[in-house]
């Protein structure tokens, strides 16, 4: 595989990416930290927030403290006791009007991907460039014609329907595009929710799609080999 500061420079110009794809490494209790990145010392409101500071060159090595979404860190394993924060977000979603009800409430966040709880204890969020090695989930700030090619490069071998779980409005960041990747080993697309949304900043018209570290090689390879028609589509949208 080529290094990743070329990889990732092949994707934002041929895709015309906005931000670059970033990498989450995701350290348990048990693992060794990395000693050549310190702690980032600043906070941020989000999980979805720090994606999308990343993908503009931020390299942030980051504990729960200073990620401000309990529910965020929550379903990355950074929360020992993580009912009383569910419980929060339930009655949080329902209150301010994205659920008719407390049980649709309960239904979406519950119902959720969730890593094992308590066994995460830092993040590294970092643009793919600066990575050694190959990140455990790569992540994508993306328009929605940029997300159409991504998808077509994760389908390139094998073709056919797409499957797509979305958590239902909440946890995009955290559980569609980061612990789905890494529990089932899919790909996946979140269109964000309010709360994503309001942290985040990201564009209106923006989309985040995860995928396993080990898909770059493969995503890299594909959108390499539509060249052609990414140019066709890119030609027609040019203005005159």
């Amino acid at each position: 595989m080529d290094d990743f500061q070329n990889i990732s420079q092949n994707l934002v110009k041929s895709l015309s990416l906005q931000y670059e794809p970033v990498g989450v490494a995701l350290y348990k209790e048990t693992d060794p930290l990395p000693a050549e990145v310190p702690f980032t010392q600043k906070e941020y409101k989000s999980y979805c927030h720090a994606l999308v500071a990343a993908g503009e060159g931020e390299v942030l090595f980051l504990k729960k403290e200073q990620m401000g979404c309990k529910l965020g860190t929550s379903v990355l394993g950074f929360e020992e006791n993580m009912e009383a924060y569910l419980d929060d977000g339930i009655l949080e979603k329902y209150g301010v009007g994205l659920f008719e009800s407390e049980e649709a409430s309960a239904e979406t966040i519950l119902k959720s991907a969730y890593l094992e709880k308590g066994e995460t204890r830092a993040a590294l969020i970092a643009p793919l460039s600066s990575f050694k090695q190959e990140p455990q989930v790569l992540i994508f700030t993306a328009n929605s014609e940029q997300v159409m090619w991504l998808l077509y490069a994760l389908n390139y071998e094998k073709g056919g329907r797409m499957d797509l779980p979305q958590s239902g409005g909440a946890l995009g960041g955290c559980a569609d595009i980061t612990a789905l990747p890494l529990l089932e080993g899919i790909f996946n697309i979140t269109f964000l929710g309010l709360g994503c949304r309001l942290k985040s900043s990201v564009d209106p018209c923006d989309l985040l799609l995860g995928a396993p570290g080990n898909q770059l090689e493969l995503i890299h390879n594909h959108i390499l080999d539509m060249a052609k028609p990414i140019a066709m589509l890119r030609k027609q949208s040019a203005p005159s």
